[in-house]
């Protein structure tokens, strides 16, 4: 995929989230709350939050493909996850945890304890882990998720289950890795934002600017989908 062609995508998905930005907002929003409100249960919320959020992942996919349609998305759309072939929840939940695993081996290599105490015992008590281990951590789940970016998109658009899209969606990352990049290259200048903007600032946006990064992330990664499968 050519540098034009994922510039022409990242316009498209700024057309896109204006073809309905409140519906699509609210689908991202419920994303966002339900995940970190799982986050909150002792010593296996992370692994909810990561496994709820691989099954919506679809969803939301599926409503940014109703708005391309020139439709106004349903948040029931959300719902629909249920309906997911036990395969396509099995492959979702095991591409979204095994990234989150290698993240945590950062923290037993360094030997921070403190790591696996806060994301395997009660948030809302354990204390983070310093600022750059967390960041690190963070760098490291980000790529090592990043083959499995196409994963859900081949559920979406192409009707892959199981194991079907998992290898689908690994072939597609690997012929049109330059895609990849550019989600990172959007991710790691979302994280520079908020490091560089003032403490007090950064607390006051946090919100609207979460919100506005993963409402574009989507749109992102579904403009690239469509071109990626020739859809």
């Amino acid at each position: 995929m050519a540098p034009g062609e994922i510039l022409n995508s990242a316009g498209q998905a700024l057309v896109l989230v204006g073809a309905a930005p409140w519906a699509l907002l609210a689908g991202v929003l419920v994303y966002f709350v339900v995940a970190e409100a799982l986050m909150m249960v002792p010593r296996l919320g992370f692994l909810l939050k990561f496994c709820v959020a691989a099954l919506l992942a679809p969803q939301i996919l599926a409503m940014f493909r109703v708005a391309s349609l020139g439709e106004t998305p349903s948040l029931r759309i959300l719902a629909d996850f249920i309906y997911l072939p036990p395969s396509s929840m099995l492959v979702l939940c095991a591409t979204a945890l095994l990234p989150f695993f290698i993240g945590l081996c950062y923290f037993g290599v360094m030997g921070r304890a403190d790591g696996l105490r806060f994301f395997f015992g009660n948030v809302l008590r354990q204390k983070a882990p310093e600022a750059r281990h967390f960041l690190a951590f963070k760098a490291i789940m980000t790529v090592a998720g990043l083959p499995f970016t196409y994963v859900a998109p081949a559920m979406v658009l192409k009707g892959y289950i199981g194991g079907n899209a998992l290898e689908q969606g690994l072939l597609v990352g690997l012929l049109y890795w330059p895609s990849l990049l550019a989600l990172l290259a959007v991710a790691v200048a979302f994280e520079l934002l908020v490091a560089l903007l003032p403490r007090r600032l950064s607390a006051l946006l946090a919100a609207p600017l979460v919100a506005g990064f993963l409402l574009f992330l989507f749109a992102f990664t579904y403009t690239l989908s469509v071109r990626a499968f020739g859809v």
